[in-house]
């Protein structure tokens, strides 16, 4: 028998060198060294690749696909232009530069997937595929050289402490089938099944069932029900670092550490989830696609990161805090006014609740070109309910603060907006884009007692590229992203008031990190691409 193969491989490799700079730490900090103050910077030298390799073939009837893929990310933390205080303090010397760490994670992944059709008497062929797949996980932190993490460490970025250093890894085998066809003229109907098992959680069962059933050319109605599963990812159990500014210094304990035990988590467990969708489908002219969809996902032990738990300088303080960050093998900068911890845990279940409309269709012009039109609309809404984790030792701070639980249901905007005009005519086109998104909040607070609400009203921004092909190959292209320069809303005056009279460098902040738009304004370019 004959055996045709096809062998395939695919080869990425990445190198990004970065800095950015650090809060301005005051001459008193350390006047001997530097009697106007400093900026330090954080830098990263990052080095990520991948390589895959596979061969599809046929077996009889059978088509066959099997592949592996290794990746690798390798992430070097620097910080340039600081000093460790108590380094200098106790010996007399301390260096400028530091290397505060690693992060290397790498995952292994091969997969073989069997598909074949079968004539069963139905309207189109059973479409009947199965497969595995075998998957390995590492998630390294590399500790930081003996001056970055000395006492209090390296002002702005303290050194990973050998505490929060180690390797890990994991694997998880999966198997899986899924069967598709239409028993009947015009429906359509899949059924999906999973297993995996994994070294660290045990093992998963998750279904989808899907179908579609088209009343006529113009009028379809689809559906999904299905459930899911989702492991804790290696840094989510893993990731412990001391982030700190020149007034705190908060330590992100590992879920599964001793450390994490003190304050009442116990590690990680994977997320449930359950979802529903239904959709509309309208093609009412031949020109015009309009589909939609409505959904829900509701969530169990949803794994989110708490808000500020402060063990001093909060408006409410507990020991356990204290005792967790001594079990971490912190020692914390002595003339900061605030100390705390954040965790992850699987701290809430939640409800998502959607609707979602796209409209595309074109128009013609003659000599004039063609138009592509779209439209996307979406809204959703999340309501945590239920929180699952309030632990005793931290009463009556909670993991999930006023703050913490607006990141979940109200930072992001319930509805956006996308409309788009693409026209080409010849060697030009030009592609519009306007994306409206409605307002968002959040609550932020100084040290836990008041909380400030923080809203950013609906904004209008505008994309446009025009370009010309020029030649064969070459394209040419001048663009703006947000052409109009927009700003979202800036942070509270309230909140910004109280950090100010505490002297807090957070008051530096101006805009919202929780923005839609970001908050860098318009972004200009031009650009030459050569397809070859």
């Amino acid at each position: 028998t004959d055996f045709d193969a096809e062998l395939y491989t695919v080869m990425t490799y990445g190198r990004k060198d970065a800095k950015a700079y650090e809060n301005y730490r005051m001459p008193s900090r350390l006047p001997t060294l530097f009697p106007l103050g400093f900026s330090p910077s954080e830098a990263i030298k990052e080095n990520d690749y991948q390589l895959t390799a596979g061969m599809r073939s046929k077996i009889g009837n059978w088509n066959l696909d099997l592949s592996t893929t290794y990746g690798k990310d390798d992430v070097a933390i620097g910080v340039l232009g600081s000093a460790n205080v108590s380094l200098f303090n106790d010996t007399g010397t301390t260096p400028t530069n530091f290397h505060a760490g690693d992060f290397i994670a790498t995952q292994w992944t091969t997969n073989v997937d069997i598909n074949q059709g079968f004539n069963v008497g139905w309207k189109d062929p059973l479409n009947v595929a199965f497969g595995a797949e075998h998957r390995r996980d590492t998630y390294e932190i590399g500790a930081g050289d003996a001056g970055s993490r000395y006492k209090e460490g390296s002002q702005s970025y303290p050194g990973f402490l050998l505490t929060d250093a180690g390797k890990h890894n994991r694997s998880n085998n999966a198997v899986y089938v899924d069967v598709a066809g239409s028993p009947v003229e015009n429906l359509k109907l899949d059924v999906a099944a999973r297993y995996e098992k994994f070294t660290d959680f045990g093992s998963a069962k998750v279904g989808k069932l899907t179908g579609r059933y088209d009343f006529t050319p113009q009028v379809a109605i689809r559906s999904t029900v299905s459930n899911g599963f989702r492991a804790p990812t290696m840094a989510e159990q893993y990731y412990s670092a001391t982030n700190v500014s020149p007034t705190s210094a908060f330590v992100q304990l590992a879920p599964n550490s001793v450390g994490a035990a003190l304050v009442g988590v116990n590690g990680l467990k994977p997320e449930k989830s359950r979802n529903y969708s239904v959709g509309l489908v309208l093609h009412p002219a031949p020109t015009v696609s309009l589909t939609f969809d409505a959904y829900q996902i509701s969530i169990s032990d949803r794994i989110v990161g708490s808000g500020a738990v402060y063990g001093s300088g909060g408006s409410v303080n507990s020991p356990a805090v204290v005792a967790a960050i001594k079990a971490n093998g912190n020692v914390l900068d002595p003339t900061v006014t605030q100390t705390g911890i954040n965790i992850f845990s699987n701290a809430v279940d939640t409800r998502t609740r959607g609707l979602e409309a796209v409209l595309t269709t074109f128009s013609k012009y003659g000599d004039m070109g063609r138009i592509d039109w779209s439209a996307a609309a979406s809204y959703n809404s999340t309501t945590v309910t239920g929180i699952n984790q309030a632990p005793a030792q931290l009463q009556p701070q909670t993991l999930l603060d006023q703050a913490a639980i607006s990141d979940l249901e109200t930072a992001s905007p319930k509805f956006r907006l996308n409309l788009g005009a693409l026209w080409k005519m010849g060697i030009w086109s030009v592609n519009l884009r306007e994306s409206i998104y409605g307002s968002s909040a959040e609550y932020g607070t100084e040290d836990g007692g008041e909380y400030f609400k923080t809203k950013i009203t609906p904004k209008y921004i505008t994309d446009l590229e025009v370009s010309a092909r020029v030649s064969k190959g070459l394209t040419l292209s001048i663009g703006a992203n947000n052409l109009f320069n927009k700003y979202p809303n800036k942070v509270s005056a309230q909140l910004q008031a109280a950090q100010r009279a505490a002297l807090d460098n957070a008051a530096v902040t101006v805009y919202p990190s929780f923005s839609p738009i970001g908050i860098n304004g318009g972004y200009y370019y031009a650009r030459a691409s050569y397809n070859f």
